[in-house]
């Protein structure tokens, strides 16, 4: 019995002390478990914020580039507009007249123009009405200065430009600047990127306060009240950090801008936690339950899953942010295999994304276009403009480097200003179509002179001098005759090459009419046309009464014309002015030659003429300036029967 009380408490104590080890074990076991998991934990953080780092540091560098880029682009446009102001103030210096400078005013379209005289300090001579002018203009010591300003809903640019002598100043209209900056602006990107749920706020800053941010952006920290953000500015680092916005928390980058070696401000993004959060939130409870059920090899294939996961979702973030991005995007990896690109860079290729992703750069684009070895070697950006995939492109290419300075990959933004280059192409034939303009302009006037020398000598041939000799006053009239041809000619191309009206004012139709009628009684009396006139009401619109009474004369010169050719019937013009409910209706009708259906056609284009000694110009300015009144023309007309012309206008 004391032997089996001895065995049983042996057994006992046996048990005890196997439980006790193997109790220990256990808690060893799940101590080290829970550390693994503890570990997991944090590296599967570490590893999920370094990837939100990573991207948001690409994500910045594309908006850096994009608004460097736009700055380039503006900067380069207002050189463009300086080098046009410099050239019409060289141009008025060598002839200051009131002549030159209003020409010079209305060819460049300048809102005012104003010279002063710097040994007098007093105004010499000004054109258009200034809205203001600058009280130190005559104590600059620059050469050239501009500022904008707003005139209604219109931006204009006041210029300065500071002569030995002279001091002019030049107000005009900005329209080209305003449209640039509405279509390809910081803040259109801020509204782009604002949409998308993943970017909170996305500010760009400097030590005076905020320049431009997304539109739930109400009010964030100074520099000078943050360390940190003072810290980035001054070192010119990128720091990242987490930060509450809105009482929710989001990472934040601060990235320094810096162009040509100058530092602008600094931009800061803010990246929503809640994915993250979520995630993490998820993953802790399939770790716990992996744990519990599978130990440590569970743990193992746990974390793989993790990574898995975290990876997935950080490149899903990665391809939805940069989806809100126009600009084309394309990420390298340090082997120079495609880690991303955005749905623009698959536009801008005509490559779809599936193409592209995973696979070697230098197999899908042969011949490195976007530069992408010079920047590996050099580790520094190349920037530079190309003709590719059938558009003009703007492409920067940037090294990406870790927190540790080493190189992780490259980025290419692609900027497509195809359009931008077409507009520069369409503003510089509309610059060479003025410049001939003018050129006409200033032929014409030169030969005006001796024209009416000629007309005036012809007349008084006429005159003063007649004769018996028939071949003689058969050869003067001929000369009257061809010196009037010329010197209708040089008309149409002076209203041809003349501005649209710049000072419209009230004026009557019925008055122009009548004013009309005495220019016409020669041809009238000439060709035996019987003339009819019914004019049943007046009206007044605004515009430029000289052009219009031009207008109504070609085109009753015109029906005069079509008359002359009739036979065996009595010549008939008539003119008719009638309200209609959305203005008035003005009718030249002829029962002349008419016209088939090609020449209807052609009647309003220019350099179209059906008579021997016509310019083909009388009836397309005659469109042209009614059209600049806010009408329409239409012709009604039958071979030999007549043609009518309707002249609709509003009041």
């Amino acid at each position: 019995m004391v032997d089996l009380f001895r065995g049983s408490v042996y057994y006992r104590m046996q048990m005890k002390t196997n439980i006790r080890r193997y109790s220990v074990l256990a808690i060893i076991l799940l101590l080290l478990l829970g550390t693994f998991l503890a570990v997991g934990l944090v590296s599967g953080r570490r590893i999920m914020l370094d990837l939100i780092k990573e991207q948001a540091r690409s994500f910045l560098s594309v908006v850096a580039s994009t608004q460097e880029n736009l700055i380039f682009a503006e900067a380069r446009l207002e050189d463009e507009y300086i080098d046009r102001l410099i050239g019409a103030c060289n141009t008025l210096d060598g002839d200051l007249t009131r002549r030159s400078i209003d020409n010079v005013r209305n060819s460049f379209g300048f809102h005012s123009v104003v010279v002063f005289d710097r040994r007098t300090r007093t105004r010499t001579i000004a054109s258009g009405a200034p809205v203001r002018v600058s009280s130190d203009v005559l104590d600059q010591q620059m050469p050239i200065s501009f500022e904008y300003f707003d005139l209604g809903n219109r931006m204009m640019m006041r210029f300065v430009y500071v002569l030995t002598e002279r001091v002019y100043q030049v107000e005009l209209s900005a329209d080209e600047i305003q449209e640039f900056r509405t279509e390809f602006g910081i803040n259109k990107i801020m509204n782009q990127i604002a949409v998308n749920p993943m970017v909170k706020y996305l500010v760009l800053q400097d030590k005076q306060g905020i320049i431009s941010a997304t539109p739930n952006v109400e009010t964030i920290s100074r520099i000078e009240d943050d360390s940190v953000l003072a810290r980035a500015m001054e070192q010119r680092s990128v720091v990242s950090r987490i930060e509450k916005f809105n009482d929710r928390s989001v990472l934040e980058l601060v990235r320094p801008f810096i162009v040509e070696d100058e530092l602008l401000g600094i931009f800061r993004i803010g990246f929503s936690l809640d994915s993250y959060y979520g995630h993490v939130r998820k993953t802790e409870v399939q770790l716990i339950v992996l744990f519990l059920i599978l130990f440590g090899t569970s743990f193992i294939l746990f974390l793989l899953f993790m990574n898995y996961q975290s990876y997935a979702s950080i490149k899903e973030l990665f391809r939805r942010t940069l989806s809100a991005i126009e600009d084309g995007v394309l990420l390298l990896d340090r082997r120079h295999s495609i880690s991303a690109v955005n749905d623009a860079f698959c536009n801008l290729c005509a490559t779809e994304y599936e193409l592209l992703a995973g696979n070697e750069y230098g197999k899908v684009f042969p011949g490195d276009p976007f530069d992408v070895s010079k920047v590996s070697a050099t580790r520094k950006k190349i920037a530079d403009e190309k003709r590719l995939f059938g558009r003009a492109l703007q492409y920067a290419t940037y090294p990406v480097f870790d927190e540790k300075q080493k190189m992780s990959g490259v980025i290419t933004v692609l900027h497509d200003v195809t359009r931008i280059r077409d507009f520069e192409k369409e503003r510089e034939e509309a610059e060479r179509l003025v410049f001939l303009g003018n050129l006409v302009a200033n032929f014409a006037h030169e030969m005006k002179n001796p024209l009416n020398g000629l007309s005036i000598g012809t007349q008084r041939l006429l005159k003063e001098f007649p004769s018996a000799d028939e071949e003689y006053m058969r050869i003067v009239e001929s000369i009257k005759k061809e010196i009037d041809v010329l010197n209708k000619s040089v008309n149409d191309f002076l209203t041809l090459a003349r501005p649209r009206m710049r000072s419209p004012a009230p004026f009557s139709i019925a008055q122009i009419l009548n004013d009309v009628e005495p220019l016409i009684e020669h041809e009238i009396r000439e060709y035996d046309v019987q003339l009819r006139w019914n004019i049943e009401s007046d009206a007044r619109i605004v515009g430029n009464a000289d052009d219009f009474r031009r207008a109504v004369l070609n085109i009753l010169l015109n029906a005069i014309d079509a008359v002359r050719a009739v036979t065996g019937r009595a010549r008939e013009v008539s003119v008719d002015l009638a309200r209609t409910p959305d203005g008035v209706r003005i009718s030249v009708a002829d029962n002349g030659t008419g016209m088939d259906e090609q020449e209807k056609n052609r009647v309003f284009s220019p350099y179209f003429s059906t008579k021997k000694s016509g310019t083909g110009l009388g009836l397309y300015i005659a469109q042209k300036i009614i059209k600049d009144h806010g009408g329409e023309i239409d012709i009604v007309s039958r071979r030999n029967e007549g043609t009518t012309f309707e002249i609709a206008l509003r009041t």
